[in-house]
Formats: structure tokens, sequence, C-alpha cells
């Protein structure tokens, strides 16, 4: 893990640059040289975020409450009684092989690395991230991305990453080397 700073963005700087983060409006700058482990610790952050995403487990939620509600209408337009029992036990066997399949998949992210995390954060590969007041810029290999604070929904750390979820998108992680705690606070208070 070696990270540098600062870091000087190719094209025009808005804001002049600052070394410390004393305050709000002041850019934060910082250049990251992943090492051999970074692309395993950004697929291992991107399978392990999933289990705490909401939106993740309403969709679990909702396929065995879809078949309890189909079953019971079923039962019910067939001039049977249903049984609240049976009912509640089918939904839970249904979720009991939703997690088990969530988790099979969750343990084949983890024993691999996934082709996009070694292009993005291979041996070597320099990443480097501009905060200022109101916008995260982000260079990588893949390109440049930027997004306005106020357009960032979540925000979560997960052990040595940091998991950033713009509206309308499945989001991205970083190293948490590039997340010093002065800019989780902007990305977070957004997204409060």
């Amino acid at each position: 893990m070696n990270p540098q700073q600062p870091f000087q963005p190719s094209g025009p700087v808005e804001h002049p640059r600052h070394q410390g983060f004393s305050h709000q409006g002041a850019p934060i700058e910082i250049t990251y040289t992943c090492d051999g482990d970074t692309a395993r610790r950004l697929n291992r952050g991107a399978a392990l975020v999933t289990w705490r995403l909401p939106a993740k487990w309403g969709f679990l939620l909702a396929i065995p409450a879809f078949l309890l509600f189909r079953g019971t209408i079923s039962i019910l337009s067939d001039g049977g009684e249903a049984v609240l029992g049976e009912m509640a036990r089918a939904f839970l066997l249904v979720l009991a092989f939703e997690l088990v399949v969530v988790t099979v998949i969750t343990g084949i992210q983890l024993a691999r690395v996934n082709p996009k995390f070694t292009a993005v954060a291979g041996p070597g590969h320099r990443m480097s991230v501009r905060y200022t007041g109101d916008t995260m810029h982000l260079w990588q290999t893949s390109g440049q991305v930027s997004n306005r604070y106020a357009d960032i929904k979540r925000v979560l750390t997960q052990d040595d990453v940091v998991f950033v979820q713009p509206n309308r998108t499945e989001g991205f992680v970083l190293p948490r080397e590039l997340v010093p705690d002065a800019a989780l606070a902007r990305l977070r208070g957004a997204a409060a």
C-alpha cells in the first residue's frame, strides 16, 4: 500500500490546492498506487457489501412473498382454506433456499478476483481522487468519473474499502486509502 499525496490532475484546476483537510471547502487530493492485494480487497468488499444493501434484501424477500401470495390466492380460489403455519413454512423454505444460493455465489466471488477489479486495480496501477466542495472526481485506468455529492445515495465502509453508490447505479468500491475521514464525511453528509 503506497498512498501518495498530493495529486495533480490533468486539465484545469478550479480550486487552489491545499495540503491539509482544514475546512469543508478545501479540495482533498489523493493518489494511490495499487499493490498486489488491492484488486482482491476491492473484490472482497464488493462481494460482502451485497449483504448490506436494502434493495438486495427486498428482492430476496419479494420472491417468497410473491410465491406465498400466489399460493394463497390459488388455494382460496379452489375453495380451500389457507393454513397460516403451512404458508409461513413455505415462505421460510424459499427464503432459506435463496440465502443458500446467495451464500454460494458470495463464496465464489470471494474465491476468485473479478477481472474488472484487476483491470483497474492491478499492481502498479494508479488511482486518483479529488474531492472538491461539491463533487468527487475519480481517475483510474478505465477513465475518469465525476459524481456530485448530492447524487450519492449510499456510502458504506467495509473493512478496508469504501462502497459509494450514486443514484441510479449499482455503485463502486474504492480502497480506503482514497477516502480519508474528511472525504468520507463529505460523502456521507450528502448521502444522509
